[in-house]
Order: structure tokens, then sequence, then C-alpha cells
């Protein structure tokens, strides 16, 4: 979910080329980057020079916004909280107040103010589409998966364009288990970026969940077309084609992803689990043994070799895998 951002890097004009480094690597070194030190430094002398100005008129609005604003991208939410709610004590019909209010409880981990906050944005607020983006993250928060489609579909509606109000709205409908809703904004997002592979494979997901193993094995192929290194991807097709008992191909596709990554253990559990569903238990002891042993906090893994163990008489082992 994405927040209102305040700031905004400063333009260098065209043609300005700046190398970025991972801010990981400064993390590694213990010390500050030095990008977020600048920005921080910005955002101080800024404060500073508003705070200034709002001696000489205290009464300005737009000074004491902007202060909130900044509070908020400083992460002094505390501040920003009291602040705005300063301002709203004056003025009940200012919306961008509401919006940067709800944001901050939001930002701070005050689910009910935010909804509150967010909601009166929305009233004064009604063709903002980022008041809506931010109530319906809220609601994700909340896990009010209706209510949260019902804000992303607001953005939509307002900017038909607006890629992030259709991503939220598809995962609003995932979450609510709605998946033929889910596909039907997914092929749209496709429409602006058909080779996205996040967006395809998580097309090929829906459909799956939604039982349709005809269009997810299509979309999984294609997904596996984009981008032939990537394990989950034939993990993905792996599951597609087990729906469809093509057995064969199935393993074929868990196989792949072993070569492509021998340290990822999903592969093993999946093998595992379409070597059970077969019949063959023993193929399928192997390959949770393998998947519980590269990953220790496979639960699926640990249960499923449970039950081989059990299945073929093995009380004992089923009792140690039953325990972790």
């Amino acid at each position: 979910m994405e927040f209102y951002q305040i700031m905004s890097e400063d333009s260098k004009g065209p043609g300005w080329t700046t190398m970025k480094i991972d801010p990981e690597i400064f993390e590694e070194l213990g010390v500050r980057d030095p990008e977020e030190t600048k920005r921080e430094m910005a955002i101080s002398k800024r404060a500073r020079q508003v705070r200034k100005e709002l001696k000489d008129d205290p009464d300005n609005i737009d000074l004491q916004l902007e202060l909130g604003r900044l509070f908020i991208d400083g992460g002094e939410l505390d501040e920003a909280i009291k602040q705005l709610k300063q301002i709203i004590s004056r003025d009940q019909q200012n919306g961008l107040c509401y919006k940067l209010l709800g944001t901050a409880y939001a930002m701070s981990n005050h689910e009910d103010e935010a909804i509150r906050e967010l909601t009166r944005a929305s009233e004064l607020l009604p063709e903002d589409p980022e008041v809506h983006l931010n109530l319906g993250g809220v609601f994700m928060l909340q896990d009010m998966y209706e209510s949260a489609a019902r804000c992303f579909k607001k953005v939509v509606e307002i900017d038909p364009m607006d890629r992030l109000g259709y991503a939220n709205l598809a995962a609003a409908y995932d979450l609510d288990k709605k998946y033929d809703e889910e596909v039907q904004v997914l092929k749209k997002i496709l429409m602006f970026a058909p080779e996205d592979i996040e967006l395809r494979s998580a097309l090929s997901t829906a459909y799956f969940n939604s039982e349709n193993y005809d269009e997810a094995l299509n979309h999984a192929l294609c997904v596996v077309e984009l981008d032939e290194k990537d394990p989950q991807a034939y993990c993905n097709l792996g599951s597609c084609y087990s729906a469809q008992n093509m057995i064969d191909e199935a393993i074929g596709a868990f196989q792949k992803a072993s070569e492509i990554d021998p340290d990822y253990s999903l592969p093993h559990t999946n093998l595992g689990s379409l070597y059970a569903t077969i019949g063959r238990i023993e193929k399928a002891i192997k390959e949770f043994k393998l998947a519980t042993t590269m990953n220790q906090s496979d639960a699926l893994g640990w249960m499923n070799l449970y039950s081989c163990y059990k299945e073929v008489g093995r009380m004992e082992d089923a009792q140690e895998a039953y325990k972790k």
C-alpha cells in the first residue's frame, strides 16, 4: 500500500544521470545512506524555515499544513497529528488536513482513527484518488476487503489509467476470494503492461483459484516464456499441469524449478504432494524429506511427511515428523 507522498526529488533537468547505490550496502557497512541523510537535512531545514514564517504569520493555513506534511515526511508522526488536529479544530472543512491526518494515523498504526479521518477526507475531497487509495489501504490492514475494494474501485473510476489502483483492487478481491472479479481487474492492468511477469503470474494464480485450469496453464506458460530462470514460475506451471492430470509434465516442471534453484524447498514440497496423490509414497517421502531439510519451518512439508510415514506404517518416523 502506498500512502500520500509529501516530498519529491528535485529534478536535475534533462540528461542528468545519478548513480544509485543500494541502501543495504550502507547498512552492512554500519553507516547512514547519504541520500537519506541529505533528505532528512532538507526536511529539517524547511521545517525551521516554516516555523520562522509562522511566527510572522501564525494564522497562515498553508504554512500550518506544510509543517504537518514535513512532520509526516520526517517521521515525526506524533507531532504531525498534534499539528493537524490543531488546524481541524479551527477549520473542520479542510479536506487536505483530514487527508494528511488520516495518513499520519495510518503510518503510526492507529487504523481506527485513520479510517475515521480518511473517510471524512473522502467526503470533502471526493475526486482525490489518493484519499480513496489510502483509505482502501487501511481497510486492507483491518482485513475489511469488501470496503477496501469499494475504495480502490473509486480510484480507478476517477483515473482509469491508475495501475496502482487496479493492482490494489485485484489484491482486495484476491484476499476476499473473489477470483472471477480479480481476473477481470488483472486483465485490465495487463493491457497497460502485457509483459509484466508478476501481473501475468497473478492472473494465472487467479484463474487457478477460480478452477479455470486451462487459462491458468496458458498464462503460466507465458510467464515461463518471459522468464526461463524463475523457479517460482515453474512451480506454478507444475501446479497447473497437476490440476490437469498432466503428471509427466508436472513432474518435469517441478524438477526444472529444482535445477534452477537447488536450495529452493517448494519444488520438493510440490513434487512430494504430486507423488503422494498418485500413490508413489516412497518417492513422496524422499521429496518431503528434502523439502524439510532445506526449510525446517515448512509446516506443510512436515505434515505431508507425517501422513506418508503413517501410510507405510513407519509410525515412529511419523511421530517425529508430527512433532516438527
